[in-house]
């Protein structure tokens, strides 16, 4: 099998948004996330694993004018107030979400998860982003539980990922050099 690429077409999400979500954020989330997906499927997929993206918006957020994420400037931090069934406390709560099954080749919407071992990578946005210049994106994996935040910024009309909280890790993220540059 031949991993490719492709990105994640707005098209699996587009009818979810509303005139209150921005676009452009949007597609820059499934870019990176994307790649970081990607990586992650190169690096650990096996043969009997179902990979899948679960992708949506979340509104309700542990306070999100008192608790900060003090990375590149500082961004509300993306934490959740309720827990939700089998993962953690601190897990956001999605007001919607959308499935998107990953064969190596091709990202398709699905109703449901498939498949006895699922590699799940779980994503929630912040509803309401064209009212901001700034969007803290919470992330998780199935396999291992562990949270990554990532930072978008509206830097000159034009969306950019500028911080992830795993970057002492696995290094400074793609975009973030062209932002501080």
């Amino acid at each position: 099998m031949i991993v490719t690429n492709e990105l994640i077409s707005m098209n699996h999400v587009e009818d979810r948004l509303t005139a209150q979500d921005d676009l452009g954020v949007w597609k820059e989330i499934l870019a990176v996330l994307g790649e970081e997906f990607l990586q992650r499927y190169r690096a650990e997929r096996g043969e009997k694993e179902s990979w899948f993206l679960r992708i949506g918006a979340c509104s309700h957020w542990v306070r999100p004018h008192q608790s900060r994420w003090l990375a590149a400037g500082e961004f509300a931090l993306p934490i959740g107030y309720k827990g939700a069934a089998g993962w953690s406390n601190g897990l956001p709560e999605f007001d919607w979400s959308v499935i998107l099954s990953f064969d190596g080749e091709r990202w398709k919407r699905v109703d449901r998860f498939s498949g006895k071992k699922q590699i799940v990578m779980r994503v929630a946005v912040p509803a309401r982003t064209a009212r901001h210049k700034q969007a803290a994106i919470h992330t998780m994996w199935s396999t291992s539980h562990q949270m990554t935040l990532y930072g978008f910024r509206n830097v000159n009309q034009k969306w950019l990922c500028v911080a992830a909280s795993d970057e002492r890790k696995h290094g400074r993220i793609l975009y973030a050099e062209a932002a501080a540059g």
